[in-house]
């Protein structure tokens, strides 16, 4: 005859035996991921998706659902290489970021090797830009917005529609110039 409290009947376990919180946690989001489907019209499995919190994820969505005004896959990896190097660059300028924090400038101590990784971040993030100006000043690009693209949809995360045709060539230059997308043969000729 066993002593203690009666067991539970009829609840999941885990292998230790204790009583499984999984699907609790499963469902703890659901009025969020709700909110995500009806606003963005996103299905479950997308609005479950960490990509979903930013509108560059969702045109990364878009784009696995073959929609036209979605972005690839590679063209997501460029933008968030872009917005690695770019808080890079900020962090070895000691900027302040108003926007996302509302702090910044210096702090505490900097070690050894900071001078030359500051003047890496500096140098990667000014080559990301002069490849966007390159791409922009092509005569079949000439009317394209792509700074414009970049500043509102990717760094302050707006949803602004007429732009993501200005954001893809954006996107484009930046993995070409990462080594991210394959440089179509004008851009291999141009840079020889």
């Amino acid at each position: 005859m066993a002593k203690g409290r009666p067991r539970k009947a009829g609840v999941k376990r885990t292998k230790s035996g204790a009583i499984s919180r999984a699907k609790g946690a499963y469902n703890e989001n659901a009025d969020a991921i709700a909110l995500r489907m009806r606003v963005f019209g996103l299905t479950e499995k997308e609005a479950r998706d960490q990509k979903a919190a930013t509108y560059i994820g969702r045109l990364c969505l878009a784009g696995h659902r073959k929609s036209t005004d979605g972005i690839s896959q590679d063209q997501y990896e460029a933008a968030q290489a872009y917005l690695e190097a770019r808080q890079n660059f900020q962090k070895a300028v000691k900027s302040p970021n108003a926007l996302a924090t509302g702090s910044g400038g210096a702090s505490g101590a900097e070690g050894a090797g900071y001078d030359q990784w500051c003047q890496r971040a500096v140098a990667k993030f000014e080559a990301i830009k002069l490849a966007i100006q390159t791409e922009q000043g092509f005569h079949e690009n000439r009317g394209a917005n792509m700074f414009a693209a970049v500043n509102y949809l990717l760094e302050r995360d707006e949803q602004i529609p007429h732009m993501i045709g200005d954001l893809r060539l954006a996107l484009n230059a930046i993995g070409h110039h990462l080594g991210m997308i394959a440089k179509p043969s004008r851009i291999a000729q141009v840079a020889a």
